[in-house]
Parts: structure tokens; C-alpha cells; sequence
């Protein structure tokens, strides 16, 4: 068998309709646990960005109480940690993007499975790539978050 045989091509690296229609294929009969399993799917992706969400409103939170300190130890610290909320809050920005952006799946059915299945696994896979963006953004920031707190640290014990 050949690489690109239909068999052992996995599912996410064919086109979005080749797979809508081996999803129909696959769930032939039951077309309420194809959108079930569709749905599952965007549910996973949006508790993604809920948990970006939540680990950006941890960092900001924690940069409020020690972040004075911080800024006062050094002006690269200063700039580490303004860096890293502004990063962090670009993460914030697209996460919540992601989850305000509702579309109800019902909203979204006819009666072609197929163009149905490739429409939302077409959303699935925007929110997915956003998501992903975001917790670049978030990553990048927590760490330019963490420099801040190593280069306070340097500095309070060569000071001390």
C-alpha cells in the first residue's frame, strides 16, 4: 500500500471534505453521533481557549501584586514584565475571541451530512489554530513574565 492510500492517510492530513465524507462513512446510520462527535470536538477546542483564558488572568493577576517590586529592581525587569503582560494579553485577547465567536451547530445543518460535517470541522479548525496562536502568545509572555522574576531575584541577592 502506498502512503496516500485512503487507508493510511490519517483523517487530519486529508482535505476537510475527503474527511467529512469519510466521517459519514464512518458514523453511516447514526447521523446524531456524527454531530455528536463534531460537537465534542469544537467543545475541545473552546475548553482550550477557556483554559488559556484562565492561565492569562492567573499571570496578570500575579504581575499585580509583585510587579511594582519587580519594575524597581531593574529597568530590564521592567521591560521583561511589561513585555510579558502585553504578550500575555494579546493571548487573553484571541482566546476570548475564540470563545465569544458562538455558532450553534444546529445553525449550521442541512440536509447535505457531508457539506454539514465540513462546515464544522472547517470552524473546528479555525478555532483550533487561533487557540494555538494564543497560547504562543501566552507562552511567550509567561516567559518573558518569568525572566522579569529571575533578573529581581539576581538583583535582590547581589544587592543583599
Amino acid at each position: 500500500m502506498s502512503p496516500a492510500s485512503p487507508i493510511t492517510t490519517p483523517l487530519a492530513d486529508r482535505p476537510i471534505e475527503e474527511t467529512a465524507r469519510q466521517l459519514v462513512t464512518t458514523f453511516a446510520g447514526e447521523p446524531q453521533g456524527l454531530l455528536n462527535f463534531l460537537v465534542s470536538q469544537v467543545s475541545a477546542v473552546r475548553q482550550q481557549a477557556q483554559t488559556m483564558l484562565g492561565l492569562c488572568g492567573l499571570i496578570i493577576t500575579v504581575t499585580g501584586f509583585s510587579g511594582p517590586r519587580m519594575a524597581e529592581s531593574s529597568s530590564l525587569s521592567a521591560w521583561a514584565m511589561v513585555s510579558g503582560i502585553a504578550l500575555t494579553l494579546v493571548g487573553a485577547i484571541i482566546s476570548l475571541a475564540v470563545l465569544i465567536q458562538i455558532r450553534w451547530v444546529s445553525d449550521q445543518l442541512d440536509g447535505d451530512l457531508v457539506a454539514t460535517a465540513a462546515r464544522i470541522l472547517r470552524r473546528r479548525d479555525s478555532q483550533h489554530r487561533r487557540t494555538t496562536v494564543a497560547g504562543a502568545f501566552v507562552a511567550a509572555g509567561l516567559a518573558a513574565y518569568l525572566l522579569s522574576v529571575a533578573v529581581t531575584a539576581f538583583a535582590s541577592a547581589t544587592a543583599g
